[in-house]
């Protein structure tokens, strides 16, 4: 249930929190996924089953009473379909800044408990590798993240959000925000950027993910598409003749569902996070220009470092080209609204590059 993190690279920055011990509803929900998934294999396995042990009288009679059913058949399909669909406007849901129409299963209250859990796992993880609160690394990532939230607490979830910042002293690229506000920084990110701007990026960009709810909607994204895919997984098991045949139907199509709806979506998410970070960062005087420089950056590292890369649609993660492009394209603007509110608010960053611990 972490909330994003930064850019997704497998050795620019770490891609997926480490497995921890999970309380029983936590387990619950993950237990009861595959056992559905189970069921629905049995369920069109032993449909295929029962279908070759007819005689062929019998399956000739089956489907003359299914031709005369049809109707019957075609107004059920049809009443699970408008079920679905109103299952679907009945969680529609408006995304904060943005008001984008979303699915929303989950709300954020029905991850607190999972939240506070992990929120405690990260903790004993780093109680060694805490910077304490008089080391100037710390201070300069408290200090954007206060100044973040005091620039933008006209948006309800940003006013509402207690923030709460760790910095780590780990050589991994990357920063995450727990739904509920806990911030970690890891020093590695802290020695990537080149200046307190694309630090305040960076942090805005897992901010917004917060801010927006992100974790609630991927869950509840994923939760629905899962659902839905019972049905054609139970599909495959009845109508593939062999084992074998089921089996290599049902990885296709997970591998369709990953590549063509999960993860597009992901980076959908992402493209939405950077574009809100920027705002957030605009509005608290960052130097929005920066973002691209960031990017770019690591777009050169890793053709200097003959680093492989996977083809963005294999990923969950826009190219780190999508995403200069993208953010090029909204500097005008946001560099209009920074200059703006540094002119008439004096909302200038509050603190100097402080990045070195000497």
């Amino acid at each position: 249930f972490r909330t994003g993190n930064v850019g997704g690279l497998s050795k620019c920055f770490h891609t997926s929190s480490r497995v921890h011990a999970l309380p029983l509803p936590a387990l619950l929900i993950f237990l009861i996924k595959p056992l559905k998934k189970l069921l629905a294999m049995l369920v069109g396995r032993g449909i295929r089953i029962w279908w070759g042990r007819l005689s062929p009288d019998q399956q000739n009679l089956f489907k003359e009473g299914v031709r005369r059913n049809k109707w019957k058949i075609i107004l059920t399909l049809g009443g699970f379909g408008l079920a679905s669909v109103a299952y679907v406007f009945s969680h529609l849901d408006k995304s904060p800044v943005t008001r984008r129409t979303r699915l929303l299963v989950f709300k954020k209250e029905h991850f607190n408990e999972l939240i506070a859990v992990e929120y405690n796992l990260w903790m004993e993880e780093y109680k060694d590798k805490m910077l304490p609160e008089t080391d100037p690394r710390f201070q300069a990532v408290l200090k954007i993240v206060h100044h973040l939230a005091e620039r933008n607490k006209d948006i309800r979830e940003v006013a509402e959000m207690n923030w709460v910042v760790h910095v780590i002293e780990n050589p991994e690229r990357n920063a995450f925000v727990l739904p509920s506000g806990q911030v970690f920084v890891f020093t590695g990110l802290l020695e990537a950027v080149d200046d307190i701007h694309q630090l305040a990026f960076v942090l805005g960009h897992e901010v917004a993910h917060a801010v927006l709810g992100h974790g609630a909607e991927q869950a509840s994204v994923v939760h629905f598409l899962d659902l839905m895919s019972l049905v054609i997984l139970t599909t495959i098991w009845a109508i593939c003749p062999q084992d074998i045949l089921a089996i290599l139907g049902q990885w296709i199509h997970s591998k369709l569902t990953q590549y063509m709806l999960k993860r597009p979506y992901h980076r959908k998410l992402e493209t939405e996070a950077d574009k809100v970070g920027l705002q957030l960062a605009a509005k608290a005087c960052v130097d929005v220009r920066a973002s691209t420089v960031f990017w770019q950056q690591l777009l050169i590292e890793e053709t200097l470092t003959g680093q492989a890369k996977l083809p963005e649609w294999l990923s969950t993660h826009p190219s780190h080209e999508h995403r200069a492009k993208n953010l090029d394209s909204l500097v005008p603007e946001l560099l209009f609204t920074a200059v703006l509110g540094y002119c008439r608010k004096s909302c200038s960053l509050p603190i100097p590059l402080m990045l070195d611990p000497g």
